[in-house]
């Protein structure tokens, strides 16, 4: 993704971030003006986001507030601004206002202080002795402290009547910070989200598009970091190796290999998407985006499969399923490769000798009951149990049309009278996350903010530790 011809790149982390939580909501600056009850225009938050002056307490504290999105994931303005509202509402003059040379050392001597007597200072002293890893987290440390404190240049440190302040302060800190910043103006000026690279034949609004980059590149960020922490890393390799897919023949033999190369049996795959991170495929799991269902990419060289969680699980499962066809197969040749995709979806969700088995005899009735059983165990919707039967030739072209004609007069197109009772979820993430919390590696606070939710959220999830 490009910017846009004449826009500034924002010249702060704070613009950076601020930019990108609004990105990932999906809301344009007027938008967004909105959302704050018209305490300020869209030029304001223009200047905020290009760096040319920063929010009033109450408009920051605003901003907080809308751009956290809990309902799917944590914003770049959740992590460590707490402290910056903090400050703001108790400094005086403001720390935000740099037209003082005094007050970026001032606010810099207070953030490093504050630092000291954290959390992560705790953090730290608890792996003494382990040179790697207090290494990486005493770096994740440095780094919290450059979030929340708005760059300032070494000359502007330098210029500084009150220099001899930073006179204890380890010498590295003001070029991490300032790598940093660098690092956030990088990643905004779109190289990250260059990173992301949907399936062509992706057809979005180009608002969702942007949302959806910004939100994806977000979360796998952390993955990544979280990943980088630990030392481990889920690689991926496909079963299959790209196999071209022409025809249906070919996406069931596709569809067989990979159960068969992943020694799935012919049984229900319980957890569609844990399975897939635990193959080295990262899931991103999202909600509130109207008309968006799911799609699948890459980020660099590693695949990802992004669902909409607002979906019963049956429905997330099958579009989960269509993705790893598009991940795993080349359909480019295909004359339908949408039509393809559902049939490989079909053939890997609900093998053919599991069919067969449940509609012996061949071409026998088949009863709701019937489908409302197979449904419940390999969690496929009615409908695609139905339309699979038809194209193995295990149900008639009339069965098939009497089926139809049943849903649309009941109106069971949508909502369906059997439930699916089943649960999707990536399990990985958090798995990763709760181990990093037990062994001592990140501390609670550092750890809910790569999960998007509060220390307390995090520590209720986690519960005890044995």
């Amino acid at each position: 993704m490009t910017r846009d011809k004449g826009r500034n790149v924002p010249e702060t982390p704070f613009g950076a971030r601020l930019r990108a939580a609004r990105k990932m909501a999906g809301l344009s600056m007027e938008d967004l003006a909105g959302k704050l009850g018209g305490l300020v225009t869209k030029q304001a938050i223009s200047k905020y986001e290009q760096g040319q002056m920063m929010p009033s307490p109450e408009v920051l504290h605003k901003l907080v507030e809308v751009l956290k999105i809990a309902t799917w994931g944590a914003s770049p303005l959740r992590i460590g601004d707490a402290d910056m509202i903090e400050a703001q509402s108790t400094a005086s003059p403001s720390l935000f206002d740099f037209g003082s040379q005094e007050r970026p050392v001032f606010r810099r001597a207070r953030l490093l202080s504050r630092l000291r007597s954290r959390r992560e200072e705790k953090a730290l002293a608890k792996i003494a002795g382990e040179e790697g890893r207090k290494e990486r987290l005493h770096s994740h440390v440095v780094n919290w402290a450059a979030d929340v404190a708005k760059k300032t240049s070494d000359e502007e440190v330098h210029a500084s009547p009150g220099r001899a302040a930073l006179a204890p302060l380890d010498e590295g800190f003001i070029s991490l910070s300032r790598r940093r910043a660098q690092l956030l103006r990088h990643w905004e000026a779109g190289a990250t989200l260059e990173e992301i690279r949907f399936r062509a034949g992706e057809r979005l609004s180009a608002k969702t598009e942007s949302a959806l980059r910004y939100r994806i590149a977000d979360h796998l960020r952390k993955y990544q970091e979280l990943e980088s922490i630990l030392g481990l890393k889920a690689e991926f390799e496909s079963p299959i190796g790209g196999r071209p897919a022409r025809a249906r023949e070919d996406v069931e033999e596709a569809a067989t290999e990979v159960r068969g190369r992943w020694e799935l049996g012919s049984g229900p795959i319980v957890n569609l998407l844990g399975l897939l991170e635990d193959k080295g495929i990262r899931v991103y799991e999202t909600r509130g985006l109207d008309g968006f269902e799911g799609l699948s990419g890459r980020y660099g060289e590693r695949p990802f499969v992004a669902v909409n969680m607002a979906f019963p699980a049956d429905r997330i499962r099958f579009t989960a399923a269509h993705e790893l066809g598009h991940v795993l197969c080349d359909f480019r040749s295909a004359e339908s490769p949408e039509g393809e995709c559902h049939a490989f979806g079909a053939a890997f969700l609900l093998p053919r000798a599991a069919l067969e088995k449940a509609f012996m005899p061949s071409r026998r009735k088949v009863t709701l009951g019937d489908l409302a059983e197979i449904k419940e165990t390999y969690g496929v919707s009615l409908q695609a149990i139905m339309y699979r039967a038809h194209g193995l030739g295990l149900v008639s072209d009339r069965q098939l049309r009497a089926f139809r004609e049943t849903i649309k007069a009941k109106g069971w197109a949508v909502t369906e009278p059997v439930a699916y009772g089943g649960r999707e979820r990536a399990t990985r993430f958090r798995r990763l996350l709760h181990y990093a919390v037990a062994a001592d590696i990140l501390d609670v606070g550092r750890a809910a903010g790569l999960a998007g939710m509060t220390a307390a959220e995090l520590e209720k999830e986690i519960g005890e530790i044995f």
